[in-house]
């Protein structure tokens, strides 16, 4: 099997370069400039961090919070046997609230080693994914008992959070649409601006800030844009398909999916055409029957 180095899809622009020129750049370079260093930035690491997000997106819909120290657990799983180390998963006294929790555990199954044998490992690598989850388990609970015993008033506060919008652009420099989702006090009433701002400590799981590795998909943010007057709003942005948005992104009859993959528990895609990230013509195909872990998944793949 191969493991793969980080995938950088768009390299760095000479910046150094137009330092100085400021009074020749056009308004029209400067934007294609401003969004091609936003590109960049959207680097996915094998696609580790999309896949990530996409999980935080998950477990806040079906879950209806973000505790992984509660919710996770890292365990030798059963139904992965390739697996030689240990796998996140679902703690046995996770509450799902919502479809029992199928979104969250489909990405907590792209960990499967075996998925190697149909995905390209360019674009997903299960492995670099399984090793970055277990290790960021680790780091998101020693930076809780970290808050804990040195700075208690940056805890993420109890909550839960309620899906109220999306997927929606909310701007220039995100990595895909967000995800906003109304956040209150497990009394129903609204988080202050506080406890919203600690609430992004417990997306260090997720990658989010130094603790976290600084995941640019998360882009955390409070915001008001579709919040329910006199609510609090917060909001990240996973690259599209994961969640079951079926956004793509190439225009035409003929679609392709950012990670070649689409989260569609419907199966209205099956044996529909598409595009693979290389450009090759294929079709959507479940690997339910032989990767159970991959359930809710359809693949791009060529025949």
């Amino acid at each position: 099997m191969k493991k793969l180095l980080s995938l950088l899809g768009v390299g760095f622009l000479g910046i150094s370069a137009l330092q100085g020129c400021a009074a020749t750049v056009s308004s029209e370079e400067a934007d294609s400039e401003t969004k091609s260093q936003a590109l960049t930035a959207c680097y996915t690491n094998s696609g580790v961090q999309p896949t990530k997000a996409a999980l935080a997106v998950a477990m806040a819909t079906e879950l209806g919070r973000w505790e992984p120290t509660k919710d996770l657990v890292a365990v030798k799983a059963a139904n992965m046997p390739m697996n030689t180390q240990p796998v996140v998963q679902l703690s046995p006294n996770a509450v799902c609230l919502k479809n029992n929790c199928a979104n969250t555990k489909a990405l907590l199954g792209q960990q499967d080693w075996r998925m190697y044998t149909f995905v390209d490992q360019n674009v997903f690598n299960a492995v670099n994914f399984n090793g970055e989850l277990t290790q960021s388990l680790g780091r998101h609970n020693s930076n809780i008992t970290d808050l804990t015993r040195n700075n208690k008033t940056k805890l993420p506060p109890a909550h839960k959070l309620t899906l109220v919008g999306g997927p929606v652009v909310l701007g220039p420099g995100s990595c895909g649409p967000h995800y906003v989702y109304q956040a209150d006090r497990p009394d129903g009433t609204p988080l202050n601006a506080t406890e919203a701002a600690n609430l992004a400590n417990d997306l260090v799981m997720f990658g989010f800030g130094n603790a976290g590795g600084n995941n640019p998909y998360i882009k955390y943010t409070i915001t008001g844009q579709g919040c329910p007057a006199g609510r609090t709003c917060v909001a990240i942005d996973p690259t599209d398909g994961d969640n079951g948005s079926g956004t793509t992104t190439t225009a035409g009859s003929i679609p392709s999916y950012p990670l070649n993959r689409l989260y569609d528990v419907t199966n209205a895609k099956l044996n529909s055409q598409c595009l693979t990230t290389q450009n090759k013509p294929g079709f959507m195909r479940s690997k339910c029957a032989t990767n159970p872990t991959t359930c809710g998944y359809l693949y791009c793949l060529t025949p």
